[in-house]
């Protein structure tokens, strides 16, 4: 004879007697056995903090029973357990830590005189905390000046007398701590260290050394980037010509540090950060 279905709280799925006792013992039963044993309290201790019968909590623990809502939140504070503890819910901040514990556990020793002036200390330092990470935020990143000017890696590219500027927000790092502005590349004669539209950190300088990446403006030419060479500007890709500077007069604007790679580009959330720390900073004065 086939066993008599339960409904769970769905009324979509059957139990049967045996299987609502397992899940019991699965949700309920073992954890609370598993906290008694924890807190250092006997069934009939707990039975006892609880005003109930010793029977009861051993119904728990077997999955007989499971215990009603209004004994689960005194169950939660005679053991000393969180609730997502308890039920194994995943996710930050669901599960304290040890010292996560121990300052819980100390907080409710406290008198209500000493626990206001704990959380008067906390507030405090909480907020200090706050100031240091935005203070860390900004010193963190550097705004980068991006006009929109394109250095051919090929004929040559005008520019704009009064080209529109935008800042662009970078993670420190050696080179971008030097950067004046960023260019990007136009053109495959550099090919294969940069392509085109590469965009590329520059520092503004009157000479470039042998063997370095500049960006130049040369007459006939335009803006360009070049690897200087004893003689000449220097196509890395060999199907492009060489620029002869002193026949063309070509004019030094500014030595490539690197490329702009993802790794120095901030998240959004670093980006939330930043602003909210010049916000707040601006606000203080």
């Amino acid at each position: 004879m086939k066993a008599k279905g339960y409904s769970t709280i769905s009324g979509l799925e059957k139990l049967t007697p045996q299987e609502i006792k397992k899940r019991n013992v699965e949700l309920y039963g073992s954890k609370v056995k598993k906290y008694r044993k924890r807190a250092g309290l006997s069934a009939q201790q707990l039975a006892d903090a609880l005003q109930i019968t010793r029977s009861s909590i051993q119904n728990w623990e077997c999955g007989l029973t499971r215990p009603d809502p209004e004994f689960l939140f005194r169950l939660f504070t005679i053991l000393d357990v969180e609730p997502n503890e308890f039920f194994e819910i995943g996710g930050i901040g669901s599960v304290l830590t040890a010292d996560e514990e121990t300052l819980v556990k100390n907080y409710r020793t406290l008198d209500e005189i000493s626990k206001n002036n704990l959380v008067a200390i906390s507030e405090t330092l909480s907020k200090q905390s706050r100031i240091n990470t935005l203070k860390n935020s900004v010193e963190s990143m550097s705004l980068i000046s991006d006009y929109g000017r394109l250095a051919a890696a090929g004929t040559g590219s005008e520019w704009e007398d009064y080209p529109d500027k935008e800042k662009v927000l970078l993670l420190n790092n050696h080179a971008v701590s030097q950067a004046d502005e960023i260019i990007t590349v136009s053109g495959d004669s550099m090919e294969p260290q940069f392509h085109n539209g590469d965009r590329v950190l520059v520092k503004y300088c009157s000479e470039v050394r042998i063997g370095d990446i500049g960006i130049f403006f040369a007459t006939g030419y335009g803006a360009l980037i070049k690897q200087v060479s004893h003689d000449r500007l220097h196509s890395l890709n060999p199907e492009f010509d060489d620029v002869y500077p002193y026949e063309e007069g070509a004019k030094v604007i500014g030595r490539v540090l690197c490329k702009v790679t993802e790794d120095i580009i901030p998240t959004p959330e670093q980006v939330k950060l930043y602003n909210e720390a010049i916000e707040e900073f601006e606000i203080q004065g």
